[in-house]
């Protein structure tokens, strides 16, 4: 990306024939090829789920102008992705729009792209007030009581992944689905780097290694107490000590600056001379860490999104999250997902959520459950190869 003018190349996948592309634009009403508007200003693994549609855009229109209204804290998940035109990142998402010079100065600058069309697929009035003051000529976002009158509605069903429901939203403006997986690009000097950083703390290259993602980030609670989708760190030392000794893997446990004390509570309890890099890595670093792994044990986090994107071997510990909508999905690598279903899940984005005292949903996950697991992956994988 060109750091002044925020613009990424484009790179297409295999256009379909150009009568259709054709058809499309005369049956869509626009002269040229069409300006596209995207809007998801959402974490890590909402970002991620978009990629799909991103392809199955570029796919169907290799020609279409493609630009992606994200979160700040998320832009480097697409900063090199090849669909994409252009990138407009919001640092302060949730501020009302009268108080954001950012979004005053962002809506100027989506007026000033022209759009024929916009996808919002954020249901806050916020994103919806942010994507009506873009002016595209038409508008598509997800059927809720909020959503303004001029734009067309689509319905989200919840027996859906995400991923499916934005390629089912984007339908009406003649989008063909190009598969589910999910992508994320990054430059090869990250690989480079992270290859300097684990030679100096004793991994070579044919090591087996072994990350672990016991947070969320942006949480600061202690070390010790319970949080939603956290597993305890007495059961994650249990697998951390397991690994070291019966697998013998190193152990890389990663996060972001708020779980370094999380982790460094899992070395203490698992007594393994692991590798703790929460909050040492960038995004895009830590893109390259995961692909280095020959297996990442995680809790419903960003970084699950980011392995199943990248094709490495997942096992990911599922508690309050709506699975059916939001679980990693397998595609470019194998994924085992272990839930218990138990009965106050999923409790995301209800009131449950925040009057939960005891996350019964992560503490019914057993450590055999996840050795197994973890043996059953790393079969898999090593049989491949």
């Amino acid at each position: 990306m060109d750091s002044n003018t925020g613009f990424l190349a484009s790179s297409p996948a295999a256009p379909p024939e150009h009568s259709q592309q054709e058809d499309a634009r005369h049956r869509l009403g626009t002269a040229g090829p069409p300006r596209i508007l995207i809007i998801r200003a959402g974490a890590i693994g909402d970002t991620l789920m978009v990629t799909p549609l991103l392809r199955a855009m570029r796919r169907t229109f290799p020609d279409a102008y493609l630009a992606f209204l994200c979160s700040s804290g998320s832009q480097d998940v697409l900063r090199h992705n090849p669909h994409l035109n252009q990138l407009l990142p919001l640092g302060y998402r949730n501020l009302p729009y009268w108080l954001s010079v950012e979004k005053i100065q962002t809506t100027c600058r989506l007026r000033e792209l022209n759009f024929d069309w916009s996808v919002c697929l954020e249901t806050h009035p916020r994103f919806l007030d942010l994507a009506g003051r873009a002016n595209a000529k038409r508008s598509i976002a997800y059927a809720n009581p909020w959503t303004p009158g001029s734009f067309e509605h689509v319905p989200f069903d919840p027996s859906l992944h995400c991923i499916e429901n934005h390629l089912r939203a984007a339908a009406a403006f003649g989008v063909q689905p190009d598969g589910l997986e999910m992508e994320l690009h990054y430059a090869s000097e990250w690989d480079e780097k992270l290859q300097r950083r684990l030679r100096a703390a004793g991994i070579g290259g044919n090591d087996c290694v072994v990350g672990v993602h016991a947070g969320w980030g942006g949480r600061r609670h202690p070390p010790d107490q319970t949080r939603l989708r956290s597993w305890p760190a007495a059961n994650f030392a249990e697998v951390v000590r397991w690994l070291a000794q019966s697998v013998g893997a190193r152990v890389v446990l990663t996060g972001s600056v708020p779980d370094h004390l999380v982790n460094e509570n899992i070395r203490r309890l698992s007594a393994v001379d692991c590798l703790n890099l929460a909050g040492k890595m960038s995004l895009l670093e830590t893109a390259a860490l995961i692909r280095r792994l020959n297996l990442y044990l995680t809790v419903d986090s960003g970084p699950a999104h980011m392995a199943a994107a990248l094709g490495t071997p997942l096992v990911t510990l599922w508690g309050p999250g709506v699975f059916e909508q939001t679980a990693p999905l397998a595609g470019r690598g194998p994924v085992q997902i272990l839930n218990r279903h138990v009965r106050c899940a999923p409790c995301y984005g209800t009131p449950l959520m925040k009057s939960c005292q005891d996350n019964i949903c992560m503490k019914q996950i057993g450590v055999a459950d996840v050795e197994e697991a973890i043996q059953q992956m790393l079969g898999l994988t090593r049989a491949e190869h």
